[in-house]
């Protein structure tokens, strides 16, 4: 495969356009009869169907990524955790693509399956992306380590840290060290 991971570079892509989707379908559901109102539903529904289509290069690349990554049980119990949550997310944001098509060539932009389906969504895509964000930050999943940080490591590792610089010496005396 590629030297750089493909996953987190769509997830990104599938995450921004899916939330900008919700928020300007709401913000056009809230705004008076206008043509931004109308113009603003279009987009929302174009911008599910783009979502969408980045969350199959994001599952596509989520699990050619899922083999190759070196992790232990533990995070290997996290990582199908958030592959799990992941499908779900992608057949809820599927559902919605469906539903948004369909509204799109009635000329309606909002409707309450539709509606149900986007704060379904959120929860979801939510849900999942603080689950992937934990792989990354929790567990170091997917993250490339510097060889000097790495160096660094080893030597502090070798020699005790000390969590406060002021220790009290055989005297009872507070020193520097």
């Amino acid at each position: 495969m590629l030297d750089h991971p493909l996953h987190p570079v769509f997830v990104h892509f599938t995450v921004a356009l899916s939330f900008t989707a919700i928020g300007t379908y709401i913000l056009a559901y809230l705004l008076p009869s206008t043509k931004l109102r109308e113009e603003l539903g279009i987009m929302s529904l174009w911008m599910i169907f783009f979502a969408f289509i980045a969350s199959i290069l994001t599952i596509i690349t989520g699990f050619l990524q899922f083999g190759s990554v070196q992790h232990d049980m533990i995070s290997h119990l996290a990582m199908v955790n958030h592959r799990n949550w992941a499908i779900g997310t992608g057949l809820v944001l599927f559902l919605c693509t469906i539903v948004a098509i369909r509204s799109y060539f009635k000329g309606k932009t909002h409707s309450s399956p539709l509606t149900i389906g986007l704060v379904i969504l959120s929860t979801l895509l939510g849900i999942t992306a603080y689950k992937g964000g934990n792989l990354v930050y929790n567990y170091g999943l997917g993250v490339k380590s510097n060889p000097a940080l790495r160096e660094l490591q080893k030597q502090s590792v070798q020699k005790p840290q000390h969590d406060n610089i002021f220790e009290m010496d055989s005297d009872g005396q507070k020193h520097k060290h």
